[in-house]
């Protein structure tokens, strides 16, 4: 035999066996003796090694020792010995099987008996208390009991930066903290701020409060906290448990008496509905903690563009109604001067040596008489278009009275700024500007345009010759910087910001806090949801008359300026001889009468929407004025029976006005502000207007008359509806979505409402 069977083998060594061991017994059981020396020889092993195998196999009684010739060998006689020791084997280790089971037996069998025993877990450390604190979130519970001694600000503790993150994750779990703390300075500061904690706090007298440590109960457990010596134990006792929150409910119920009242107070027991916390709690504490989160930052963020990009488009959109405002200004500018001035006279001008005739200071005199009658035209000009539609001649300029003066107005160091007639002036768009255009009819630029003088906004508007043919453009520039100035007097960008800014956290506040937009939906229902709706309505319906009122006073200002501008450019080309004696109906037939006429209907066909143009002049009443002339009024007219306003009735809206019919202007701001340019909406017999009016002054600059015109009502509210179209859509996109909210707060409230 010269070798084992491996399952043999293998069992050798789960008895206890070494290899050395077994390789001996390998070489032995061949049945030869062997010395020491010679089974080292066999078996690669050194005699130290197999020295220390044999003495282990022979006090085991498996190998014995023989003398042959005088030399000591070991041989293995009986396999006997082999035979007991596995025997003697098997029986200790099925004994060490059978202590296990009986061990295991008796550890089930105890189990029950150590968990009725009080778990203890100790905490020692800053870390250590973070820990504990930490731990206490993992609970399943929905509400602390904690006993709490202030004797530190908050601003002073140690812990403070570690309990704003304790609270973002208690607040996180629902999980609400009943506090008692002691009647002292501190204690009253800690309740104070009880509602941006998520807690309640109710005070004890100082002799009445028995803790002289913090200590939280929370179900089975109660955890205490050494800070002085910076220890914490966990206490999992729920017998005590018990006990202390019958207590905690003593003391709470004790604390919310008033002070009058008995101190006869029964023990009850907690229920499981869970804490009746205030909605003003559950809302600033998730305000607290939404502040708190690392969310926020990114919400403010894109709060803040959002809000940003909402309040550009409305600025733009201001921005853009106001460049209307100017451009239609200085177009009536424009259109109401280029009547006043005679193409015969133009055409005496073409060379700078034409400013020595006495036509030209005419001419300029009349542009800078308009300039001065609107404050906010900058400069004023008559051009002649050439064979080239990119170059235009100057005629006359209303800073070139004196052309010898060289006034530097750009600022750039060269005398180039005064404009001589034949002038040429390079129009860089051709056919695409505003000075092509107003060869048919007044135009304006759709947007500020650059030059040598810098960055304007220009009227124009045709002069023509008896034939009706333009002849010349005349031309207005009103500084760009006027369309943000009026834009930051009507719209503050940093207040609409800030607005947006606010709403849409406040949105996003609430998508965050379900569970506290599920509370504010039951406590809508619970006060009357048709009312909280109506209520709601009132406020969408106020926003909204807010911003047509916006729109309107917006736009009254845009159109009242430009019918101002328009009267006040008009009255400069009236001849006040020509006013004084027309006093009875009988003068229309002077031509003094058909001259003003001539001018006044020029005046409304060269402005879109003037209805009505007239003057009056003040009597010795200041609320009676009289007519002196009337656009609709001549003497080829009928004074009787002539349907005027076309609507199909003969009524007193279609009184004609003949030179001397009084006008009871009591009601209206002619009375005191007539010596100056305005406008006004008024109401008088002939309707609802929204009317311009500005003096008309004689050679020493006194005010005898004015020129009014009148836009009707329903026309100026049909251009404020077109400038209000912007505002409806925002304000439907607005109300769709705040309806998907609501919409979506009610689904969220009834799939919370099945969950429950």
């Amino acid at each position: 035999m010269t070798d084992l069977p491996a399952s043999i083998e293998a069992y050798l060594v789960e008895a206890g066996f070494s290899q050395t061991e077994i390789l001996a017994l390998k070489k032995l059981l061949e049945g030869e003796a062997l010395t020491l020396r010679e089974l080292a020889a066999k078996t690669g092993k050194s005699t130290g090694v197999l020295d220390q195998a044999v003495k282990k196999l022979l006090s085991r009684h498996i190998l014995c020792r023989e003398t042959v010739n005088d030399t000591p060998k070991m041989i293995i006689k009986s396999l006997e010995p082999i035979l007991q020791w596995v025997k003697r084997d098997t029986e200790e280790k099925l004994e060490t099987m059978k202590s296990r089971a009986r061990n295991f037996e008796t550890f089930i069998n105890s189990l029950k008996v150590e968990n009725k025993r009080p778990e203890m877990e100790y905490f020692e450390g800053e870390e250590g208390i973070k820990k504990a604190y930490l731990k206490l979130l993992e609970l399943d519970v929905k509400e602390f009991l904690h006993y709490r001694p202030v004797t530190v600000k908050e601003e002073e503790d140690p812990l403070r930066l570690f309990r704003v993150q304790y609270f973002r994750g208690r607040h996180k779990r629902g999980i609400f903290s009943r506090v008692l703390a002691s009647n002292t300075p501190l204690g009253r500061r800690f309740q104070s701020r009880d509602a941006f904690e998520y807690r309640e706090t109710q005070l004890l007298k100082e002799e009445e409060f028995p803790i002289t440590f913090e200590k939280i109960i929370a179900n089975g457990t109660v955890a205490c906290f050494n800070h002085a010596e910076q220890r914490a134990c966990y206490l999992k006792y729920p017998e005590l448990a018990h006990t202390e929150r019958m207590m905690f409910e003593l003391l709470w119920r004790r604390a919310k008496e008033p002070e009058t009242q008995s101190q006869t107070v029964s023990v009850i027991v907690p229920q499981a509905a869970g804490p009746m916390i205030s909605l003003g709690t559950r809302s600033l504490s998730s305000l607290r903690e939404f502040f708190l989160s690392k969310k926020s930052v990114v919400i403010f963020l894109a709060g803040a563009v959002l809000a940003g990009g909402v309040t550009f488009g409305l600025w733009r959109h201001t921005y853009n109604l106001n460049l209307e405002r100017v451009r239609e200004q200085v177009m009536a500018i424009t259109a109401t001067a280029a009547p006043e001035f005679d193409a015969e006279d133009l055409n005496q001008l073409h060379t700078w040596q034409d400013t020595k005739k006495p036509v030209y200071r005419k001419v300029v005199e009349q542009l800078q008489d308009i300039r001065r009658r609107n404050p906010k035209v900058r400069y004023a000009y008559i051009m002649r278009p050439t064979d080239d539609p990119y170059f235009y001649q100057f005629i006359a300029d209303a800073d070139a009275l004196d052309i010898r003066v060289f006034p530097d107005s750009t600022g750039d160091g060269l005398r180039n700024d005064v404009n001589p007639p034949g002038y040429s002036y390079h129009d860089y768009e051709g056919l695409d500007s505003s000075f092509y255009r107003a060869l048919r009819e007044p135009d304006a630029d759709y947007q500020p345009c650059f030059d040598l003088w810098g960055v304007w906004i220009s009227g124009h508007a045709p002069v023509r010759d008896a034939q009706g043919n333009p002849v010349a453009i005349i031309g207005m520039d009103i500084d760009a910087s006027e369309i943000k100035v009026l834009s930051e007097q009507s719209f503050s960008p940093f207040l609409f910001c800030i607005g947006f800014f606010f709403l849409f956290v406040f949105v996003r506040l609430a998508a965050f806090n379900r569970p506290l937009f599920f509370d504010l939906l039951k406590w809508l229902r619970s006060r009357g949801v048709l009312t909280v709706l109506g209520v709601c309505a009132l406020i969408a319906l106020g926003v909204t008359y807010g911003m047509y009122m916006y729109t309107l006073n917006l736009m009254e200002e845009q159109v009242g300026q430009r019918l101002a501008s328009m009267v006040s450019t008009a009255a400069a080309g009236i001849n006040v001889q020509d006013l004084k004696p027309l006093r009875f109906a009988r003068d229309m037939a002077r031509p003094e009468y058909q001259r003003i006429f001539d001018i006044m209907t020029k005046l409304r066909e060269s402005n879109e929407g003037v209805r009505w143009v007239y003057i009056l002049r003040p009597t010795d009443n200041p609320e009676i004025w009289e007519f002196v002339a009337d656009a609709d009024t001549n003497i080829d007219r009928p004074l009787v029976d002539y349907d005027y306003n076309k609507d199909g009735v003969i009524d007193d809206a279609d009184d004609p006005a003949p030179p001397g019919m009084r006008y009871d202007a009591s009601a209206q701001k002619l009375v005191k502000e007539w010596k100056a340019p305005f406008y006004e909406i008024s109401q008088d017999q002939w309707g609802i207007f929204l009317s311009g009016v500005a003096p008309i002054r004689n050679s020493v600059g006194n005010p005898v008359a004015v020129l009014g015109v009148d836009m009707e009502i329903s026309e100026f509210y049909k251009q404020i509806m077109h400038k209000f179209v912007p505002y409806w859509w925002f304000g439907g996109v607005f109300l769709f979505l705040i309806i998907c909210m609501i919409g979506y707060g009610f689904f969220v409230a009834r799939k919370m409402s099945h969950r429950n």
